[in-house]
């Protein structure tokens, strides 16, 4: 096994799809962001977790969001290409805003109707941090952060006829600025990763290079680029709050190594059920914390384990699956409107 990841110059494996990486890459930042929730609803629930287990959050925490923002740059270009500025838009409003607010309502609703089970104290009130304060509805903000970005980020090269280095230079801008909206998570969200979007968008024609590709699968590559992964996640566990320029770097740091991981994943076709968590990436991540707290309650009411660590894992392997049975399921109910908006718009020319 070991000589097979070190040989670079090994035959090449089985074609498999060209980006079929991008999903083992959403797969592992999904999972991580379940791992988060998950240990923050037990937290709340009042158990005492180990602090080795906080510290596995903290030190993955970096990366997660900044590699989905990156990932969705790298295929703006393509999908402006193939839909037009008004097809690009629209689709971002089935695939991302209207669920979004969709479930956002729905969370809430819960969240209020069965306060007595819920960790989160909800009001009516709470409907208005739907557009105003994200982050205040725990997971869901990045939906809405990643609509904003790429809207604004079209508005900028439609209709300003800024090109992806003045662009890059504005995410650049927004992170100095960010630090003085941090109160208003709406445009905090933003500013924070623009960065990585812009740098999703300049570094596609590289990334998904065919020669590319091979290099990003190469495990040489991965072994050598391991130490400066492990050294900037332990940086970042001991250094929360930091400079956002310094931070980027750290978070561009793991978001590169994931994707070399992914692709040598893909490569290999190892952990093949990662590709398919990330396929329904979205729908994990719209679902899974409602379904979790549901399990969560009734774990600890029945009193049966109360060990943190295999109560963890437990909502994290029964969280994702059952996301993605409850998503195929609503389908099969002709209730996939709760997943994506019904809104039409023809290819416009640039």
């Amino acid at each position: 096994m070991a000589s097979s990841i070190i040989d670079i110059a090994s035959a090449p494996k089985a074609a498999v799809t060209r980006f079929e990486w991008v999903d083992y890459a959403k797969g592992i930042a999904i999972i991580l962001v379940v791992y988060r929730h998950m240990l923050y609803g037990l937290q709340h629930s009042g158990l005492d977790v180990a602090q080795w287990i906080i510290d596995g959050n903290n030190m993955l925490f970096s990366f997660r969001m900044p590699l989905f923002f990156l990932l969705s740059g790298l295929f703006f270009q393509a999908g402006l290409r193939k839909r037009g500025p008004g097809g690009l838009i629209t689709e971002r409003v089935n695939n991302l805003l209207y669920p979004y607010i969709i479930w956002a309502v729905i969370q809430i609703t819960l969240q209020i109707i069965f306060a007595k089970y819920a960790n989160a104290n909800r009001t009516v009130w709470n409907y208005l941090d739907i557009i105003v304060q994200p982050r205040g509805l725990d997971q869901l903000w990045y939906l809405f952060a990643l609509f904003n970005v790429t809207a604004f980020y079209l508005f900028n090269h439609v209709v300003l006829r800024m090109n992806e280095r003045l662009q890059l230079l504005l995410g650049l801008v927004f992170l100095a600025l960010a630090p003085l909206v941090m109160q208003w998570s709406t445009f905090y969200d933003v500013m924070l990763h623009y960065i990585f979007f812009a740098i999703g968008v300049i570094a596609a024609p590289l990334l998904l290079d065919k020669t590319m590709q091979t290099r990003l699968a190469s495990g040489y590559n991965l072994l050598l680029f391991l130490p400066v992964f492990v050294l900037s996640q332990w940086y970042f566990l001991y250094h929360q709050q930091m400079n956002l320029y310094l931070y980027a770097v750290i978070a561009l740091t793991g978001s590169i190594f994931m994707m070399m991981l992914s692709a040598w994943l893909s490569r290999h076709q190892q952990l093949t059920f990662m590709k398919t968590i990330g396929h329904y990436s979205l729908f994990i991540y719209l679902m899974h914390v409602m379904l979790a707290a549901v399990i969560r309650s009734l774990l600890l009411k029945s009193g049966l384990i109360m060990n943190v660590p295999l109560l963890l894992l437990i909502l994290i392997i029964t969280a994702i699956p059952l996301s993605i049975l409850a998503y195929k399921t609503l389908t099969a109910l002709k209730m996939g409107w709760l997943f994506k908006g019904p809104f039409t718009s023809k290819k416009q020319s640039l």
